[in-house]
């Protein structure tokens, strides 16, 4: 058998081998992957609804309904990604049941998050955070843009991204509340650029 020939054999059957390695593990680790995943997400939905007693998911991993020990809606949390300067901006969003926010949670590096270090990544820091809390779909603009919100300097694309994707995830999810705040549902907001997980 010619060296070249016995080479490429070679390298099929490593190949082959390998693959089959990788798939056996894949296998055998999703299942405990999935319960992590699962584990994680429950704990920041509770650190984002502590008062919720349980969750019920209304759309599969993009929104949750949460419910005090009477079975009432107490608020919901919605999941966006709206696109900002290095890709989809992992979000989560807790409404109060006037549709104010009660708390945001941005997801890091490992959860997705691709803007640039140092610039749109402090999109995660509660000082640009925390200026959303308490607040409603109409207040939700930066300062540049006639509103309350103050963007992140040198960060201003990743800083719009997460104003319009929080205000389009309010705008579709609003409905979900028991006091639903139809004046949000009915406004237009420019969609381009935004992705909802969950489409």
């Amino acid at each position: 058998m010619k060296s070249s020939t016995w080479m490429v054999l070679s390298l099929t059957i490593v190949c082959l081998i390998s693959g089959g390695l990788l798939s056996r593990v894949y296998i055998s680790t999703k299942p405990r992957i999935e319960a992590q995943k699962q584990l994680e997400l429950t704990q920041r939905l509770n650190e984002l609804l502590p008062e919720a007693k349980e969750f019920n998911e209304i759309i599969k991993d993009t929104l949750w309904t949460g419910l005090d020990e009477n079975k009432q809606v107490i608020g919901i949390i919605f999941r966006v990604a709206p696109f900002g300067y290095g890709g989809p901006i992992p979000i989560l969003v807790a409404l109060n049941c006037d549709s104010t926010i009660k708390k945001i949670y941005i997801g890091s590096a490992s959860e997705g998050l691709k803007e640039t270090p140092g610039l749109g990544y402090k999109v995660r820091e509660e000082e640009f955070l925390n200026q959303f809390i308490n607040k409603n779909y109409h207040a939700l603009s930066l300062v540049k843009d006639g509103g309350e919100i103050h963007a992140i300097t040198g960060a201003t694309i990743s800083s719009r991204a997460v104003v319009k994707g929080i205000q389009s995830g309010i705008s579709r999810f609003a409905q979900y509340l028991p006091a639903k705040d139809t004046s949000a549902s009915t406004d237009t907001i420019e969609q381009s650029n935004i992705e909802i997980l969950g489409n």
